[in-house]
């Protein structure tokens, strides 16, 4: 039987830098396709680049627009944005 904690630590292994730097180069050639374009904003979400995030989940969200996943993306990353400018009015 399959340890289920064990598939949420795999999943938290994702290298995604290696999957910005491969959807990136996929846009170069396929501008619009959907998958890199929902990819890439996952995985500037992860890696902290919130705004960049964006740009690319409200692109992809423009290719699909009733994609439940590109929207939960949004949400969360607008949440993200909007605690890190709470906390920039905060510090000042």
């Amino acid at each position: 039987m399959l340890d289920p904690s064990a598939c949420l630590l795999q999943a938290e292994l994702v290298n995604y830098e290696r999957v910005k730097e491969y959807c990136l180069k996929v846009l170069k050639k396929e501008g619009e396709n959907f998958k890199a374009l929902y990819r890439s904003g996952v995985a500037f979400y992860h890696l902290g680049d919130f705004n960049k995030a964006l740009d690319y989940l409200k692109e992809a969200r423009s290719r699909q627009p009733t994609d439940t996943n590109v929207i939960r993306y949004i949400q969360l990353t607008e949440m993200k944005l909007s605690r890190c400018s709470q906390r920039e009015k905060e510090a000042l």
